[in-house]
């Protein structure tokens, strides 16, 4: 299985977990710039799917927290860690708990 492959699985495995709890989810087209927008009851996330925490870096750091500034959402970082989806709320570096 190639890279895009494993990332696209995450992202739907991400999608999926977000639909779950009633969020209307958009995959953007070639994950630019961002993979997934949620919507539910006015409430917008930003979400950055990455296998690894340490991939998102400096630069797309940056990108999603002036994106989730100008349009007033959430930014958070999705990655696995043993196998289990794992949250990040990357404004605040909390855990990101879906409502």
């Amino acid at each position: 299985m190639t890279n895009y492959e494993k990332g696209r699985r995450f992202e739907y495995r991400v999608r999926d977990l977000f639909k779950e709890h009633g969020f209307i989810v958009i995959r953007a087209a070639q994950s630019k710039p961002v993979d997934l927008i949620c919507l539910k009851d006015g409430i917008s996330v930003l979400v950055e799917c990455k296998i690894k925490k340490s991939s998102l870096g400096k630069n797309g750091k940056e990108v999603l927290l002036n994106m989730a500034q100008v349009s007033k959402a959430i930014p958070v970082l999705a990655y696995k860690e043993k196998r289990k989806v794992k949250l990040l709320n990357v404004e605040t570096e909390d855990s990101f708990t879906i409502l």
